[in-house]
């Protein structure tokens, strides 16, 4: 009797043919996995960040974007298969040149819907990491100094300083008149600063030729206590000399 003759080789020989049709298929489902486009990938990115893709490339089973924000630029992985996103990694930081600063009538009008008096002071801070506007508004004896972000236009900080005070024996006047004896020009702002001794003004005067300075006069005797010039002066002076 040869091997083909045996009663257990046909069985046999279907159960094999059952099993590896069997493995054919699944493998056959598995490398016909559904892909998700690149169009569909994009489209999705997209609305879900709300920015137009740059570049968008794939990788094995992954997609791979460039995506341009406002802060910076971003790289994006999702995979192909259902598209999820899987990493987001900041690939580089928008510079501030990049970052548009509002103006200051910007700032102005802002301002203007969030507050009575009249704008004293405004000065752009551009060098550090985050810009922002400086802005003094006085108020019958109250001056507010705002901080504002010049990029957004939202306002990060507000502090109120009396003008004044009761208990001071020198008028906000007469501490003029006194730092007028320093530099002489118009008054940018003054403020007042009570103290255990008797408080004391801080008046900045901005003079005819754009000098300014910080001016510091005791509420009580009127003697100047301080004079602290804007670094503007000092780089004016350094530049004067070469």
């Amino acid at each position: 009797m040869t091997f083909f003759t045996k009663k257990w080789f046909i069985p046999l020989l279907l159960t094999i043919i059952i099993v590896g049709g069997g493995a054919v298929y699944m493998w056959k489902l598995t490398s016909e996995e559904e892909i998700v486009t690149k169009e569909e990938i994009q489209s999705r990115i997209e609305q879900m960040y709300g920015d137009s893709i740059s570049n968008l490339i794939r990788k094995n089973d992954r997609y791979i974007a460039q995506i341009n924000r406002r802060d910076g630029l971003y790289e994006i992985v999702a995979d192909t298969s259902k598209g999820d996103i899987i990493s987001i990694t900041l690939l580089e930081q928008a510079t501030k040149q990049q970052l548009p600063i509002k103006t200051k009538e910007d700032i102005q009008s802002i301002v203007s819907r969030e507050y009575e008096g009249t704008i004293e002071r405004m000065v752009l801070s551009s060098e550090m990491e985050q810009p922002f506007y400086a802005v003094d508004i006085a108020k019958d004896e109250t001056l507010i100094t705002l901080t504002i972000d010049a990029v957004t236009g939202s306002i990060l900080d507000s502090k109120k300083k009396q003008t004044t005070a009761e208990q001071a024996l020198i008028s906000k006047d007469q501490a003029i008149i006194k730092a007028n004896t320093q530099l002489t020009g118009e008054v940018q702002y003054i403020t007042y600063e009570e103290t255990s001794d008797g408080g004391y003004y801080l008046i900045e005067i901005e003079s005819e030729d754009d000098r300014e300075a910080v001016i510091q006069v005791h509420g009580v005797s009127g003697e100047i206590l301080s004079v602290t010039w804007d670094d503007q002066d000092d780089d004016d002076d350094d530049s004067d000399d070469d």
